[in-house]
């Protein structure tokens, strides 16, 4: 009897406690999936999209690739709102198996319907790439905004659990005395045990959702929580706030220089000098990339500037990775405003203005927003966008301006001039947008256009005729200029002696090792090459003989104060002209504009004459009837000569000729 009492308590035990064990692996297996579901709703990107598409990005893989180490879980499978599958962790590169699109077991569908999660307790022992035992939770995902999204199916591995169970239970076996307290004790030991184990996994859980794993600063969701729940609670006045956008310079380089590892670990130094830099009063997080934000809640605009100064000494020291010690610097923007009425976007957004600024300026630097910097910004931005359709809307145009004879007043030559319209009929200033695009990396195949249309309408013009075409340093850098000219002379048919090529003297001092080989190129293809804005550099006088340059282009500089009182400008440009034609050079005087310049130069042997008072910019087809019937030459007093070809164009699309 003893035994028999003896076999029905351990076999009622064995059943209560195995009870107990399914209820506590159930309520843990919840618990878990419930945790795990919206640590992937936090940390995979664009989560909503991946489960429209089932098809996921390289850095939702790589997200997901680390979610499926977290918590016990081995496998998952998503859903949509639909209760269809969309994605399986472990077929991510194979399609769904067959089947796959309807929710076999109706248990998604009644989490989408209810709102509640399914926990299904599997033996796995029978089964091939499962665990001895192990959960099926079906949990719901919402969106930031607590809608449900979908519904995520999470493979909870549960045998250490019933193993441990499992022991504690043959222990009871030993010891009939201890059976009562063995069957309410240990699990009841196992289950605190386990519960702290889940405790310390929902912490590592809600730490890895909230923070960049690569710098332990705030992730942009949990960034954007922050300031909320700030502002909420009346710990933030943005009216007292800086709002800091912080930019690695050149970060690619990086990367690509040295390889992933390198730009990880520079990411890191950036992250530990923001880390190192806050107060309790501040916000800071990673954007992604290498975009990093600041909100410091109660510095003043002196203690924020100090604060970025110790930013970007402590970020360019350099990181040693793998022997190389690497050096960057920051590009930051800042907006610091009291004015009430902006919310946190429209801050940041002027922030951003600022940032863009200080990569304009060169990098390295910090800019505060000021607001004839947005106006700045927004007409540059303009500017890109008029270039960007230039070719597409054909916005670009080549005008021609007429190069005079001094002594004969004859057309012998024209300037092409690259114009851009804006799209309602008015011109950009060549000024304005000619650095912008060499900025943006347009300039060398806006310069090769210009080539092409310059010497397609050169000869179809008289042959006494040349055209003379300005070259930019971009067109230098690619090394293919000379091809280029080369092309573009072969396709039109144009005489080489017709082409003349203007480059300036800064571009010579700037770049002249790149510089030198392709000039004597261009001399060995017979085209002439000018050298433009004489005087307004360093005016090396070596550069004139060394490249052997066929003219000199004097700036206008000294045309327009030769009419003064003082004659210095006089004897140093007679000099110049001098000099030239001892160098056996062609001098051409820039910017005439009115009679009193042109009766001054009269007086001195210059060559040919340019400028707004012979003629303004014209379209090609407008210089046909120019050449045949504009040609006037009349006498005035002092022996000096006018040709009038057009009056002078008002607002601002002039060009230096």
């Amino acid at each position: 009897m003893l035994f028999a009492f003896i076999a029905v308590m351990l076999i009622v035990g064995k059943l209560v406690i195995a009870r107990a064990v399914d209820d506590v692996i159930e309520a843990n297996a919840e618990r878990k999936a419930g945790a795990w579901a919206s640590y992937l709703a936090k940390s995979v990107p664009e989560l909503q999209d991946l489960i429209r598409s089932g098809v996921p990005s390289a850095e939702q893989t790589a997200v997901i690739d680390k979610a499926v180490q977290v918590a016990d879980v081995f496998r998952f499978k998503l859903f949509d709102e639909e209760a269809r599958v969309v994605l399986i962790s472990d077929e991510l590169d194979r399609p769904l198996e067959a089947g796959a699109k309807t929710d076999h077991n109706g248990n998604a569908l009644t989490v989408l319907t209810t709102g509640n999660p399914v926990i299904d307790l599997q033996d796995g022992r029978q089964k091939d790439n499962r665990p001895d035992l192990y959960v099926e939770a079906y949990v719901p995902i919402v969106s930031a905004a607590g809608q449900p999204i979908g519904v995520v199916e999470v493979y909870l591995d549960q045998t250490p659990v019933a193993a441990l169970f499992e022991r504690n239970y043959l222990y009871l076996v030993g010891a009939l005395g201890l059976v009562v307290l063995a069957s309410f004790g240990v699990p009841f030991v196992a289950y605190v045990l386990k519960m702290r184990q889940q405790v310390r996994t929902g912490e590592k859980v809600r730490l890895l959702s909230s923070r960049d794993q690569l710098t332990g600063l705030h992730n942009r969701a949990t960034f954007f929580h922050k300031v909320k729940d700030a502002l909420e609670a009346g710990d933030l006045d943005l009216g007292k706030a800086a709002v800091i956008f912080i930019d690695l310079d050149k970060f690619k380089t990086i990367n690509d220089t040295f390889g992933h590892k390198a730009g990880d670990e520079f990411l890191r130094h950036v992250g530990n000098a923001i880390s190192r830099s806050l107060t309790p009063d501040d916000l800071a997080g990673r954007l992604g990339g290498d975009e990093f934000i600041i909100i410091s809640g109660k510095r003043d605009m002196p203690a924020v500037e100090r604060l970025i100064e110790d930013l970007r000494e402590a970020v360019s020291e350099p990181v040693r990775v793998d022997g190389i010690a690497l050096t960057g610097h920051l590009s930051i923007g800042v907006h610091f405003d009291p004015a009430p009425g902006l919310d946190l976007k429209e801050r940041m957004h002027k922030a951003d203005i600022a940032l863009y600024q200080a990569k304009l300026m060169g990098r390295n630097t910090w800019v505060r927003f000021t607001p004839d910097l947005e106006a700045k910004i927004a007409r540059r931005q303009f500017v890109e966008e008029c270039i960007v359709a230039g070719f597409p809307q054909n916005r670009f145009e080549v005008h021609y301006q007429p190069l005079i004879e001094q002594t004969t007043l004859k057309v012998v030559g024209f300037e092409a001039l690259l114009r851009l319209s804006d799209g309602d009929g008015n011109y950009i200033p060549p000024a304005e947008f000619v650095p912008i695009a060499e900025e943006a990396g347009e300039i060398a195949a806006i310069g090769a256009w210009v080539l092409e249309q310059a010497t397609r309408s050169a000869v179809t013009w008289p042959d006494h005729l040349f055209v003379s075409v300005n070259l930019s340093a971009r067109q230098f850098e690619e090394g293919t200029l000379v091809a280029c000219v080369k092309a573009c002379l072969e396709r039109s048919g144009l005489a080489p002696e017709r082409l003349e090529l203007e480059v300036t003297e800064n571009m010579l001092i700037e770049q002249e090792d790149k510089i030198i080989h392709q000039l004597n190129a261009l001399n060995t293809l017979g085209v002439s090459l000018a050298m433009d804005d004489f005087g307004t550099g360093y005016s090396s006088l070596g550069y004139l003989w060394k490249y052997k340059f066929n003219k000199l282009k004097v700036d206008r500089s000294f045309v327009s104060s030769l009419t003064g009182t003082d004659s210095k400008s006089r004897h140093v440009l007679d000099t110049i002209i001098s000099l030239g034609h001892r160098l056996d050079m062609t001098v051409t005087i820039e910017g005439i504009e009115t009679e009193a310049q042109v009766e001054a130069l009269n007086s001195l042997s210059c060559d040919h004459f340019q400028g707004f008072y012979y003629g303004v910019p014209m379209p090609a087809q407008e210089l046909a009837p120019f050449i045949s019937n504009t040609i006037e030459t009349a006498s005035r007093k002092g022996g000096a000569h006018k040709l009038r070809l057009a009056e002078k164009p008002e607002g601002p699309a002039r060009d230096a000729g």
